[in-house]
C-alpha cells in the first residue's frame, strides 16, 4: 500500500511539472490585444508575425499587440471573417514564438486541454479542462457556429482569441466565448486553417432574407457579381454552394473561401418548386 501510494504521488507530481512546462511554452505564444476599448488575447500562428483571433477582439482594421516580452507592435487586419468569429493579423516582426497547430477534427471526447488568456486584463492565465464534443452553437450578434469546439473549463473576459491546446502543445482552438459556468467554445483550428487558405473574402452580391421555415431567399442581386452572371433571380432560395448547405448568412462567405481562384463553383437554388443547379467561374 505505502509503496503504491508513493508510485501516485510520484506520478502526480510528474503529471504537475509536466503541465507547468507545457503551459509556460504555450504562454510564450500568446499576445495582448487592445483596440482602445478593451483587451484581448491572440495566438502566433507563424514566427513572421501573423497572430489569429476573435473578430470580437478586433473588429476594426488594426490594434496594438504586446508581447510576453513587452515588446509592444502596430497589427494590421489582414482578413477577417465574423460569421466564424475569427480575424488574422500582421505584424512586422520575426523569428516569434509560434505555437504548433493541431488537428482539431482528432479531438476525442475527453482529451486534456489547456486555455490561456488574459482574463479580465490579467495576462497569461492558464485554465485547465476536458473536449467534450463538436456542436452548433447560436452566439449573439447572428454569430453561428456549426462546427463549434465545446470545452468543460473555465473562462473569463479577456481569454477570448487565446488558444485552446491539447495534451502535447498544439493549438486545437481559438477561444471564443462563455457558454456558462465551466462550459466554453473555441473556433477549431481546421477553421482557421480553411481562412488561411483563402484570405481574400469573397462574397456571391446578394442581398438575402430568412424567410418561412428559415429559408434564405435571394432579395436583391448586384451588378457584375456571381449571382448576377450564374443567372440566379430575386425570389430563389439558396440551398447550397458547392456542394455545402447554405442555412444562414455566414455560409455563403465560408463556402466561397473553400474554392480556389481558378476553379468554378455550383450554386444550387430553389426556384418555382423546382431544385436548380447552376455553374459559374470564380474568375471571368
Amino acid at each position: 500500500m505505502i509503496v503504491d501510494e508513493r508510485r501516485t504521488t510520484l506520478l502526480a507530481a510528474a503529471l504537475s511539472d509536466d503541465l507547468a512546462m507545457l503551459s509556460e511554452r504555450v504562454r510564450a505564444g500568446v499576445v495582448e490585444i487592445s483596440d482602445g476599448r478593451g483587451t484581448g488575447a491572440g495566438t502566433i500562428w507563424s514566427a513572421d508575425g501573423l497572430i489569429v483571433t476573435n473578430h470580437h477582439v478586433v473588429p476594426g482594421d488594426g490594434a496594438k499587440v504586446t508581447l510576453t516580452d513587452e515588446r509592444v507592435f502596430d497589427a494590421r487586419v489582414v482578413s477577417n471573417m465574423p460569421e466564424r468569429d475569427l480575424a488574422l493579423l500582421k505584424v512586422d516582426a520575426t523569428n516569434l514564438p509560434a505555437l504548433p497547430v493541431g488537428d482539431s477534427t482528432r479531438l476525442r471526447p475527453g482529451e486534456l486541454v489547456i486555455a490561456v488568456g488574459h482574463p479580465h486584463g490579467v495576462p497569461g492565465v492558464v485554465t485547465a479542462g476536458i473536449f467534450s464534443r463538436f456542436g452548433p452553437y447560436e452566439g449573439r450578434g447572428g454569430r453561428h457556429f456549426r462546427e463549434g469546439l465545446l470545452a468543460d473549463l473555465e473562462l473569463r473576459p479577456g481569454n477570448s482569441g487565446g488558444p485552446l491546446v491539447n495534451a502535447r502543445g498544439e493549438v486545437v482552438g481559438i477561444n471564443a466565448m462563455v457558454l456558462g459556468p465551466g462550459t466554453a467554445m473555441a473556433v477549431p483550428s481546421a477553421t482557421v486553417a480553411r481562412l488561411l487558405v483563402a484570405r481574400d473574402r469573397r462574397t456571391l452580391g446578394v442581398q438575402v432574407g430568412i424567410v418561412e421555415n428559415g429559408d434564405l431567399m435571394i432579395l436583391d442581386i448586384a451588378a457584375g457579381t456571381l449571382a448576377d452572371r450564374a443567372g440566379l433571380l430575386p425570389g430563389d432560395i439558396l440551398r447550397a454552394i458547392d456542394g455545402e448547405p447554405i442555412e444562414e448568412p455566414g455560409d455563403i462567405p465560408w463556402a466561397l473561401n473553400g474554392v480556389a481562384d481558378d476553379a468554378s463553383i455550383t450554386i444550387a437554388v430553389w426556384r418555382a418548386g423546382e431544385l436548380h443547379e447552376v455553374r459559374v467561374s470564380i474568375q471571368q
